[in-house]
C-alpha cells in the first residue's frame, strides 16, 4: 500500500476512500472485517496486534465449533480468513478520528485514511504499577504485552503480575519452557475461572504469591530482581528474575475518539445493540463498548453486528432493513 497520493502526504489507500476502516483486530475486529469483504465492501483493519487477548489463551474449550482449543490458533484462522477474503491490514496505531462532512480522516503513525464508515472495536491501554524501576526497565525485563512468546523465557525464572484469566492462563502456558515460575497477586482471591486456577494450583513450577506487591524493578541495563512485600505480614523479599510480566488488566484509552462518541462511567463506548453510537457513520463493537461481557464469542457476534449496520448505513436507500 502507497504511502501518499496525489490527495495529500501520508494519506492512504489510493485515490477513493475506504468503505469502512475498522480500529483493533481482535475477535470483534476481524470478524466485522469478514462480514464488510462479503458485502463487497472496501475494508481497512488498523491495529497494533493481531487476536487481541485470544493469543494468550492456551485453551479456548467455549467458542462453538471451534475444537482445536489453541488461542494462538484461532487467532491465526482469523487472520487468514480476513485476508482471504480481500481486507487490508495495516499495524499502526490510531492517533485521532475526525469527522469530515460524510466521510471520516482516521489519523496514523503510518498516515492518514480516509472512509466512509468507521468501526471501534480496539482502544485499550496496558495498566502499568507505578513502581520505582518500572519506567526505565519496561521492555528490558518488564512485558505489559499480551504476546505469547515462550521462545525467549526457555529456562529463565518469571514472575507474573495478576489475579485474572490473562494472569494464570499465562503462567500454565509458560510453565512449559521458564524454570521457575512467581505469580505475585495482590489478593487472596483470584478473577479467573475455577478449571484454570486449578491447573495452576496444581503446577509445581508456579509459586503462588498472594496478598503480595512489587515495590520496585531492580537492575542497571536490565531487570535482575524484583523487591517484594506482603500485605499482610509487611514482611519484603528480593526475588531474582529474568522477566516480570505485568498482566493486571488494561485500561480505556479512546482519546482518539473521545470528541466524537459518547461513553459511560467506566468510559466505554455506549452503543444501542446494533453497533450505533452516538456518532453517524462510527459503529462500535467488542469489549470497548458498553457491553457487560468480555468473551470472544460475543465481540465477534458484536463484530458481525455493527458490520452489517455499517452496510445498511453505507447502502441506505438500497439495501433491506433487515440483513441475513
Amino acid at each position: 500500500m502507497s504511502s501518499c497520493d496525489a490527495r495529500g502526504q501520508g494519506e492512504q489507500g489510493g485515490g477513493d476512500p475506504y468503505d469502512i476502516l475498522i480500529v483493533g483486530a481482535g475477535p470483534a475486529g476481524l470478524t466485522a472485517a469478514i462480514y464488510a469483504r462479503r458485502r463487497m465492501l472496501r475494508t481497512v483493519v488498523v491495529t497494533m496486534d493481531i487476536g487481541g487477548q485470544v493469543v494468550l489463551t492456551d485453551s479456548i474449550e467455549n467458542y462453538l465449533g471451534y475444537t482445536e482449543k489453541s488461542g494462538p490458533g484461532l487467532a491465526i484462522i482469523f487472520e487468514k480468513q480476513v485476508r482471504d477474503y480481500g481486507a487490508e491490514i495495516v499495524i499502526a496505531e490510531v492517533k485521532k478520528i475526525v469527522k469530515e462532512a460524510s466521510l471520516f480522516r482516521v489519523m496514523t503513525t503510518v498516515g492518514d485514511f480516509v472512509t466512509r464508515a468507521v468501526i471501534v472495536t480496539g482502544g485499550r491501554k496496558p495498566r502499568r504499577l507505578c513502581v520505582p524501576g518500572e519506567e526505565s526497565l519496561l521492555g528490558k525485563g518488564i512485558n505489559n504485552s499480551l504476546a505469547c512468546d515462550l521462545t525467549s523465557c526457555g529456562g529463565k525464572r518469571l514472575a507474573i503480575v495478576g489475579g485474572g484469566n490473562t494472569a494464570l492462563q499465562r503462567a500454565d502456558i509458560f510453565s512449559m519452557v521458564a524454570s521457575k515460575i512467581y505469580l505475585v497477586h495482590r489478593r487472596e482471591e483470584f478473577r479467573s475461572d475455577e478449571v484454570t486456577l486449578e491447573k495452576v494450583r496444581k503446577n509445581g513450577k508456579v509459586e503462588l504469591l498472594l496478598n503480595t506487591v512489587i515495590e520496585e524493578f531492580e537492575g542497571e541495563s536490565v531487570l535482575e530482581s524484583i523487591r517484594i512485600r506482603n500485605v499482610k505480614t509487611g514482611e519484603v523479599r528480593e526475588l531474582a528474575v529474568d522477566t516480570v510480566f505485568l498482566d493486571i488488566g488494561r485500561d480505556i484509552n479512546l482519546a482518539y475518539a473521545k470528541e466524537l462518541v459518547s461513553t459511560d462511567a467506566n468510559g466505554k463506548i455506549v452503543t444501542d445493540k446494533s453497533g450505533r453510537t452516538s456518532c453517524e457513520g462510527l459503529f462500535a463493537a467488542g469489549d470497548i463498548s458498553d457491553s457487560p461481557y468480555a468473551q470472544a464469542i460475543i465481540a465477534a457476534g458484536q463484530g458481525a453486528t455493527a458490520a452489517l449496520t455499517a452496510y445498511s448505513y453505507l447502502t441506505e436507500g438500497k439495501a433491506p432493513k433487515v440483513i441475513y
